[in-house]
């Protein structure tokens, strides 16, 4: 009678091992994968961080290494050239102390455009991704499992709510409004003016080039002016091109830009967008000086001939390339 309990007992733990095996396998690691990788998502992670950055050795001359590489604003501007993909960890020191108001220009313009340009290169790879799924869904009626995977990660992204049956259509027309480029032309004006080209402290010292705040000092830097009772800091980024991917993030995500990417969503495509009155206004909330920014903008676009920037390209055989294939 003994010997048959113990076998029974031996039958009963095999089975509680394979029903604990199978649930580890299917159930739970991929269950844990998802959902590690849509927090990865909600907490912004960096699409960007595969990029190696230059650092400037102490007293050198950015503008010398750039020219090593060929690095020609003109011709740029011009449509002879494209952009080196040269990514400085931080801004040149030497922006501070130029006195020449034209060659600070120059190498704040020249600083800013390789992130500008390679954030929204990502941006377009993954919204051709986008258009891809939609296209496949009016095909087919239906996604893949690995495109609404895909898809629910982007929403948590840009800051929609969860993908659901009912919400599929509706999402995926947001998504697309949202997931697009920001002109090179206004990426760079509205740095300018925020760091005023590239001299002020937050941007030196924090790679805060759009102001952006935070409500944790350890994550931000404390305004000199912070007035008694007030918790906000302005957020400090590890590079250059992080403090571009959050700004670009911000105006593709915060209510207060809806009518900006209502305004952009009317061009087909990201190579049609162009910056009109009609753009910048509805940027009259990004500033509290309210109709003198939106001015402001429209001066500096025009007066730097900025707007030529806006059809510029990155080099293809990249000095430092990001491996789009490996990113999330």
């Amino acid at each position: 009678m003994a010997s048959g309990l113990r076998q029974e007992s031996s039958t009963f733990d095999k089975k509680d091992v394979f029903l604990l095996l199978f649930f580890a396998i299917f159930i739970a690691v991929p269950l844990y994968i998802s959902i590690s990788e849509v927090n990865k998502s909600k907490n912004n992670f960096s699409t960007v961080t595969l990029i190696s950055h230059l650092r400037l050795n102490e007293g050198e001359d950015v503008t010398k290494r750039f020219a090593a590489y060929g690095y020609n604003l003109a011709e740029i501007k011009r449509g002879e050239a494209d952009v080196p993909n040269l990514f400085l960890e931080q801004l040149p020191r030497e922006l501070t102390n130029i006195d020449d108001t034209d060659m600070k220009k120059e190498l704040f313009i020249a600083s800013l455009l390789p992130p500008i340009l390679k954030v929204n290169e990502y941006i377009e790879y993954e919204r051709s991704k986008l258009l891809q799924i939609i296209s496949d869904i009016e095909i087919n009626g239906k996604a893949t499992n690995s495109d609404l995977y895909w898809l629910r990660r982007k929403l948590a992204r840009y800051r929609m709510d969860e993908l659901t049956p009912d919400n599929l259509f509706s999402s995926l027309e947001e998504l697309n409004k949202r997931m697009n480029i920001i002109p090179p032309s206004l990426a760079l004006t509205q740095a300018a003016i925020e760091t005023g080209w590239g001299t002020s402290r937050f941007a030196q010292q924090a790679n805060a080039l759009y102001g952006q705040w935070t409500w944790d000092d350890d994550s931000g830097i404390i305004p000199l002016e912070r007035e008694h009772g007030e918790t906000h800091s302005i957020r400090r980024f590890n590079n250059l091109i992080s403090a571009v991917e959050g700004y670009a993030l911000n105006l593709n995500t915060h209510p207060a830009y809806e009518d900006f990417r209502t305004e952009r969503s009317k061009f087909a495509t990201a190579e049609d967008i162009v910056i009109n009155d009609d753009m910048l206004f509805t940027l009259l909330y990004y500033s509290e000086r309210g109709f003198e920014y939106i001015d402001n903008l429209n001066s500096i676009i025009q007066e730097n001939n900025l707007s030529s920037f806006d059809e510029a390209k990155l080099e293809q055989n990249s000095f430092q390339d990001f491996r789009s294939d490996q990113a999330p």
